[in-house]
């Protein structure tokens, strides 16, 4: 049986930081709409009404665009809070 580990801290309001198994990840949202992104780099867009959940995984960096405003992490949630 595999194993597994989580734990949550809480930053600013709507800013946590996840610990587990898979490392690290900075989450930003609201409840409902969250966005994160880990040190491998990989984003996730999640969202949630009632029973009703939705996951995406979105690509961030140079793979996304050459212009140097579309990169990074500030770009990552410009897009998360702008629907695009």
């Amino acid at each position: 049986m595999g194993w597994s580990f989580r734990k949550s801290f809480r930053l600013f309001p709507g800013v946590k930081v996840n610990l587990s198994k898979g490392g690290p990840r900075l989450s930003i949202g609201v409840p409902g709409v969250r966005g994160s992104i880990g040190v491998d780099g990989k984003a996730r867009i999640y969202g949630s009404a009632g029973p009703l959940r939705y996951q995406k995984a979105v690509t961030v960096g140079a793979a996304r665009s050459s212009d140097p405003k579309g990169r990074g992490f500030i770009a990552f949630v410009r897009r998360v809070f702008s629907g695009r």
